[in-house]
């Protein structure tokens, strides 16, 4: 995903309040494709929650439909959690404890906003989460990209990696190769070549580089 380009969700049982909210933030946000949502369970059957972006969840999500049983949004948000969902979650509520606040917050929420708030207020938290929102989303986009690069190297390649990494030398590591599988002894030219394929294929020039790849 592009992190310029994010889904926000606004899940609340209050209409007038998701129209107003999506109204607000897509006058005043750049970057933010809004979905609003009357029910958790429609949230979570729809939305891309294996993807980055924002969700601001009503606490406790009424009855809209004369169903029992509907969702709240904590249990919305400890199922984000289940999924290990990238999601940024923000709190809006008119019937929040403090209790429920510390939990959530513990738990990963990035804010608790309380019902009413300003438009100043509700725009700056919304602004901050969709700020770790992008950083989320260029990690989870970097981290991706090392893995695709990671599968391009052979068995040895793998093996010949984490020493390169820590530092030794062509020499060390064929010795220390050798010694680990002594059927499959390597000469330390033949290090070097795979050392060379290996800085090419993750894209580094240095052992520092790829230590930073392997952590």
């Amino acid at each position: 995903m592009n992190p310029n380009n994010l889904n926000l969700y606004i899940v609340d049982d209050d209409q007038p309040m998701r129209k107003s909210l999506a109204a607000l933030l897509l006058a005043r946000l750049d970057g933010f494709a809004v979905q609003a949502f009357e029910s958790g369970e429609a949230f979570l059957e729809n939305a891309h929650t294996d993807a980055s972006g924002v969700a601001i969840l009503d606490l406790r999500l009424d009855d809209v439909s004369g169903q029992l049983g509907l969702m709240s949004g904590l249990e919305v948000f400890r199922e984000l959690r289940d999924r290990s969902s990238p999601l940024v979650v923000v709190f809006l509520s008119g019937h929040g404890t403090i209790p429920d606040a510390v939990n959530a917050m513990q738990d990963g929420a990035v804010s608790w906003l309380q019902k009413p708030c300003s438009e100043t207020t509700m725009l700056s938290t919304v602004q901050a989460a969709q700020d770790k929102a992008r950083a989320i989303a260029i990690q989870r986009r970097e981290s991706q990209s090392v893995k695709e690069k990671w599968s391009r190297l052979t068995e040895r390649e793998r093996e010949i990696a984490p020493l390169v990494a820590e530092g030794k030398s062509a020499k060390e590591i064929a010795a220390a190769l050798s010694k680990r599988d002594s059927e499959r002894p390597i000469d330390y030219r033949t290090v070097e070549a795979h050392r060379a394929k290996i800085f090419s294929k993750l894209d580094v020039s240095n052992a520092p580089e790829l230590q930073k790849i392997l952590n």
